[in-house]
C-alpha cells in the first residue's frame, strides 16, 4: 500500500487539524508521485561501491537485463587500449572468465576473440567470441568500444553453451591525460535454458567485480 492511501487512512482515524491534515495529504501525493516514478524507469541502480555504479535496465532484445555501469579509471587512454587488445589477459580481470585468447586480429584497433565463462551450477559453462573494435573521436580523444558476439565464427564445443548474443560498449571521456570516466553497457542472452530471473537476481555482481578488477589491473599495464 503506497504512502498516499496510508496517510488517508490514518486521517480517517486519527484527526488532524484541517490545515495539518492537507498539509500532510500533500506530501504523501507528492511523494506517491516520486515512488511511482521511480517504478517507471528503465533503469534501478542495484550496486554502488567503490565508485563504481550498477545499473540493471529494461532490455530491447532479450528477457534477460541490460546492464549499464559507471566508474572511473585512473589510467591513460593507450593503457586501455592495451588492456582491452591483449585479449590473452582477459582471465586476469574478466569476472568467471577462462581460456581467453585471441582468434583474429583485424587491424591495430580490432580484433576477434574467445572466452569461456565458468556459471554457477546448475548452468553449463558458456563461451563467446566477439569482434571488438575501438575507435576515438580526433577532437575529444573520447573512446568507444564495441563488442558484438559472433556466434558461429568458430566451431562450437559440444561441452558448452555458444553465447548467441552479446553487445557491450564502452564509451571513455578523458577528465585529463591520467584519468578517464567510463560509461559501460551490457545486453547479454546467455543462452540455453536459464531462468531470467536467477540471471537478472545477480547481473549486477559480475559487472561490480570486473571493472574493480579492471581498475586494479591497469596500474600495470604499460
Amino acid at each position: 500500500m503506497n504512502a498516499y492511501f496510508c496517510t488517508c487512512l490514518a486521517a480517517k482515524f486519527n484527526p488532524l487539524p484541517q490545515k495539518m491534515l492537507k498539509v500532510s495529504i500533500l506530501i504523501s501525493f507528492f511523494s506517491f508521485l516520486y515512488e511511482s516514478s521511480l517504478g517507471q524507469s528503465d533503469c534501478i541502480l542495484r550496486k554502488d561501491k567503490d565508485s563504481v555504479k550498477v545499473y540493471v535496465c529494461k532490455a530491447k532484445h532479450t528477457k534477460f537485463k541490460l546492464i549499464k555501469a559507471e566508474f572511473t579509471v585512473n589510467a591513460s587512454v593507450n593503457q586501455m587500449i592495451a588492456m582491452w587488445l591483449d585479449a590473452e589477459n582477459y582471465n586476469n580481470w574478466q569476472y568467471n572468465t577462462t581460456n581467453a585468447r585471441l582468434v583474429k586480429q583485424l587491424s591495430e584497433n580490432e580484433i576477434i576473440y574467445y572466452t569461456e565463462v565458468v556459471a554457477p551450477w546448475p548452468m553449463s559453462n558458456r563461451d563467446l567470441v566477439v569482434h571488438l573494435k575501438i575507435s576515438q573521436d580526433e577532437k575529444t580523444k573520447a573512446l568507444t568500444v564495441i563488442g558484438k558476439s559472433v556466434a558461429d565464427y568458430i566451431p562450437r564445443k559440444d561441452e558448452l553453451v555458444r553465447i548467441p548474443l552479446s553487445i557491450s560498449s564502452w564509451r571513455v571521456t578523458p577528465i585529463s591525460e591520467s584519468k578517464q570516466t567510463v560509461e559501460y553497457s551490457m545486453e547479454l542472452d546467455p543462452g540455453g535454458t536459464v531462468p531470467a530471473w536467477m540471471v537478472n537476481m545477480v547481473a549486477a555482481e559480475a559487472p561490480y567485480i570486473t571493472f574493480k578488477n579492471f581498475r586494479e589491473k591497469i596500474k600495470l599495464k604499460k
